[in-house]
């Protein structure tokens, strides 16, 4: 569950791994209790990403090509960063990414100034600064696309601080180095000039004073408003290309030139990416729109999104026990975390997120956002998620939310929306013991505390099934480390979407038609009661998600038809 500000917390973990593959579950059962549970280099890798707790690892052993291969998720979240660890290939050699979309504009540059270069190769840039374009590359036409961003605005507030100190570090020795050479140039005229009564030469050692007062004084007014950068798009007679100017960003200064820069393209045809620089090291991709006139340039509004597709989806052919649940599935991030607005998702942002979701015919959504709602099953976007479902067949997982442990906490739309499978954050006893360093684990599994409960205000149960609610998944590059250990409903939602695609793998693979409805209740079905009083399934939902037994379900159902309805009750008397 994510609110403008990521809602799961988060812990910085580091991971020295070694050895393969090999089972991690050790003397833990099917319904998550303990016993004699060890905590070894195994488990506790596997309870880093937690597989085993929803049965994902022991129908991967069983059919080894139903590992994702197949199914396509879009990731409705903060964006993914395709260089973050695991998120390059699938385990059978495709690309992991297939697209990344920016759906708020909040990436956005305006290139509809169009310009030519003069004799010397040399354009004059949006921001005003003159450019020499590199002669290898094709432009037909001979227009560029021109336009300019400052850099701080694609970049998350935790970037901008951290490059914001190491520019004031870099800033402050060489503003000490003017300081130091000033006061050595007074101190060589006051060595020269024993005294100054010539008006002349009180003028220069004015000068002399004031310069060293003005370079002291202007480290206290410093303002950091960051660098500016070039963007140059043009058509190369085949498909849109993008060259960035970084040198405001680079140490260097015969660095980050645009002529230096490999052209990127629509990240959707090529799939490559680009770094602004070292010292960000932020991953960026570009898609241009409008014939030419409008460049967005995507980055991630926080590591949020790239966690939640590493749990679903990543692969480590080095290190399998931390693979996401479905390292075969492939991926569309759709960033609807707004940049300017502190992550959070916008109308205008879902709507796009739902349309490049119809259009890659991707076979499941994931959203891991969310916040409370006064009205359930209401709304835009709710009609918008069940005309998806209902009439392109998407299975849509959401979080249910981080308010618990009181009623009637789950938010919209994961916890309020019929058509949406909503998913409640588990614990196992091995996550407790092994991602939590807790000394004594429960002895059984159970449900975050403050995993939000039903029920809704029209009496659904709000939440749908469970699953694990923390894991150690990828980031990305730009926080400087590999992978972080998160916890939240966000964390439960991606775990369970990865366990359908293994579904959806596996019926695609024997030819049993895939439905949002079938699969559903398939899950529900088969899922493992998570404590014993009735009241607890307005916390857990149905129980913990099984997908071997939920697949075995689906098999035995394949020859039933699956019919969705829906009945309207009118209360006497009130309208």
């Amino acid at each position: 569950m994510y609110r403008a500000m990521p809602c799961s917390s988060v812990e910085t973990t580091d991971i020295t791994t070694g050895g393969g593959g090999g089972g991690g579950g050790g003397g833990v059962e099917e319904n998550g209790r303990l016993r004699n549970f060890k905590l070894n280099h195994s488990t506790f890798l596997a309870s880093l990403m937690p597989k085993k707790e929803i049965g994902a690892d022991r129908f991967i052993e069983a059919h080894p090509h139903y590992d994702g291969r197949g199914s396509i998720i879009a990731i409705f979240d903060s964006g993914v960063d395709p260089a973050a660890a695991g998120l390059q290939l699938t385990s059978d050699g495709r690309p992991k990414i297939l697209d990344v979309i920016d759906c708020t504009g909040s990436g956005d540059v305006d290139t509809s100034k169009v310009v030519k270069a003069d004799e010397d190769g040399r354009i004059s840039a949006a921001s005003g600064a003159s450019l020499v374009v590199n002669s290898s590359w094709k432009n037909p036409s001979g227009e560029w696309h021109v336009g300019y961003k400052l850099v701080y605005e694609l970049f998350t507030n935790a970037l901008t601080s951290r490059l914001k100190k190491e520019r004031k570090k870099i800033w402050d020795e060489k503003n000490q180095e003017a300081i130091a050479k000033a006061v050595m140039h007074l101190d060589e005229f006051d060595q020269k000039h024993k005294k100054v009564e010539d008006p002349k030469l009180k003028r220069v050692r004015g000068d002399l004073q004031n310069r060293i007062d003005i370079l002291k004084n202007q480290a206290d007014s410093y303002d950091d408003k960051g660098p500016v950068i070039d963007a140059v798009v043009w058509h190369d007679g085949e498909v849109w290309r993008v060259a960035l100017d970084t040198q405001s960003l680079q140490d260097d200064p015969d660095s980050g030139k645009l002529a230096g820069f490999v052209p990127l393209t629509n990240y959707r045809i090529e799939q490559k990416y680009g770094v602004f620089s070292k010292l960000d090291a932020c991953t960026f991709v570009v898609n241009v729109y409008d014939e030419g006139n409008i460049l967005s340039i995507v980055t991630d509004s926080s590591p949020h999104g790239t966690h939640v597709a590493g749990i679903a989806a990543a692969f480590h052919p080095e290190e399998p026990l931390l693979n996401g649940v479905a390292p075969g599935a492939q991926l569309i991030s759709c960033k609807i975390g707004d940049s300017r607005l502190g992550s959070m998702e916008t109308g205008t942002g879902l709507t796009r997120a739902l349309i490049a979701a119809v259009e890659h015919k991707c076979d499941l959504i994931n959203m891991s956002y969310g916040e409370p709602t006064l009205l359930p099953d209401y709304g835009r976007f709710v009609d918008l998620v069940n005309e998806v479902v209902n009439e392109h067949r998407l299975i849509f997982v959401s979080s249910a939310g981080n308010s618990g442990p009181a009623l009637s906490t789950v938010g919209a739309p994961g916890g309020t929306s019929s058509s949406i499978i909503g998913v409640g954050a588990y614990v196992s006893p091995a996550m407790a013991a092994g991602a939590h360093s807790i000394v004594e684990p429960p002895a059984e599994g159970l449900e975050y505390t403050w995993s939000s409960r039903g029920p809704t205000a029209d009496g659904d149960l709000g939440v749908c099934i469970s699953a694990p609610g923390g894991a150690v998944a990828p980031v990305p590059t730009w926080t400087l480390q590999g992978r972080m250990l998160m916890n939240g409903t966000s964390m439960a939602s991606p775990s369970a979407c990865g366990g359908i695609a293994l579904l959806i793998s596996a019926m695609k693979a024997e030819g049993i038609t895939v439905s949002p409805y079938s699969v559903r209740k398939a899950l529900e079905n088969t899922s493992i009661p998570i404590g014993g009083l009735p009241e607890d399934k307005l916390t857990t939902g149905q129980g913990l998600m099984q997908v071997d037994k939920a697949y075995e379900y689906i098999q035995k159902s394949r020859d039933f038809p699956c019919v969705c309805y829906q009945i309207k009750i009118s209360q006497s008397g009130k309208s």
